[in-house]
């Protein structure tokens, strides 16, 4: 037992390899932590990612409070009105769905860019084939943007988070019990404001222009559809006595405070002499003032007639709005009028 002992307590050598050199194989050591990698590491490296998805975020969030808050229908580009919806729902709609990308895409980046990618190529889509319209109509009648301006601030903040590759960001981890209930709020809330659209199709129904306390209410004002019938057909006749304007000539649609009619009405002033009635229909809005008025110029002479639509009602066009008139019945009408 002793000599057992004794070699128990005997320390061996180092193990040698065979051969000439004879090197010593040392205990294997732990190797270095390898350093993360994949999304958490590039995460950390990507603060441009967050960037990029934060500032078109933000971007589409303030089209849609815009829209909420201080707009109407008018907001929505043309193309966008012609969808087989009522007014009211493709309104709401489309400000659910830009709040609700919106929210995502701040809450959670690496997720919401997706949808946010998605909707800037459905705007860079319809504002291509608007390139030839005055105003894309994003903003309503109360503020003008080229179809060429906004496709380049879209496809810029597109392009940037593309380059910016947010899909190698870190996850954000925000509970469901928080993430879903927010997103349900940011949905409800478009629906939650009493807000009326009226579409007049027969004349005489909206004959009473009184607030009745129902929130605001829109009219919109297709003339395009108004195409082969008479004025007495059309929501004009329920707020103008057509009865004392001759029927006949160029009717025009403007308000005081947009560009494009200031643009039109001063261009008629200089071609218009008289060959033909010029009626000058002005939408009225409760805004208006002298201090935002933009119109000055416009046809003058024995051959201008003027007519009004109370400021009871927010009208839905883009305008200026332009018939033309035989006996009574419209032969041509178009929105977004230009001289081009």
């Amino acid at each position: 037992m002793a000599a057992l002992a004794g070699v128990a307590e005997r320390p061996y050598p180092p193990a040698t390899l065979p051969g000439p050199n004879r090197a010593p194989i040392r205990p294997m050591e732990s190797e270095p932590p390898t350093p993360p990698t994949g999304a958490s590491a590039a995460g950390e490296r990507r603060p441009l990612a967050v960037l990029a998805v934060t500032l078109g975020a933000l971007w589409l969030l303030a089209g849609a409070l815009f829209k909420l808050f201080l707009g109407t229908p008018n907001d929505l580009p043309p193309i966008v009105r012609e969808f087989p919806l009522e007014l009211g729902l493709t309104y709401n709609g489309a400000i659910t769905i830009e709040l609700v990308i919106a929210a995502l895409a701040l809450l959670v980046p690496r997720r919401g860019w997706i949808g946010l990618g998605l909707v800037f190529l459905v705007f860079d889509a319809i504002l291509v084939r608007m390139l030839d319209a005055p105003s894309c109509g994003c903003f309503g009648s109360k503020v003008s943007l080229p179809p060429a301006v906004m496709l380049g601030i879209d496809s810029g903040l597109l392009v940037a988070m593309l380059a910016a590759r947010p899909w190698r960001l870190a996850p954000r981890r925000i509970p469901t019990l928080v993430l879903a209930p927010t997103l349900a709020a940011v949905a409800v809330l478009p629906w939650l404001l009493d807000r009326q659209v009226t579409t007049l199709a027969e004349p005489g129904i909206a004959h009473s222009t009184e607030d009745s306390g129902a929130g605001e209410r829109w009219l919109e004002l297709d003339v395009e559809s108004w195409v082969g019938k008479s004025l007495d057909e059309t929501p004009l006749a329920d707020f103008i006595d057509l009865d004392s304007l001759i029927p006949d000539g160029i009717w025009v649609l403007y308000r005081t405070t947009c560009d494009h009619c200031a643009a039109h009405l001063a261009h008629l002033a200089q071609t218009e002499v008289g060959e033909r009635m010029v009626t000058l229909v002005r939408l009225e809005e409760k805004t208006d003032n002298e201090a935002n008025r933009v119109v000055h110029l416009m046809p003058e002479g024995g051959f201008v007639q003027h007519a009004e639509l109370p400021d009871s009602l927010t009208y839905v066009i883009t305008t200026p709005g332009e018939l033309i008139v035989e006996n009574g019945i419209i032969v041509s009408a178009k929105e977004a009028a230009s001289d081009q």
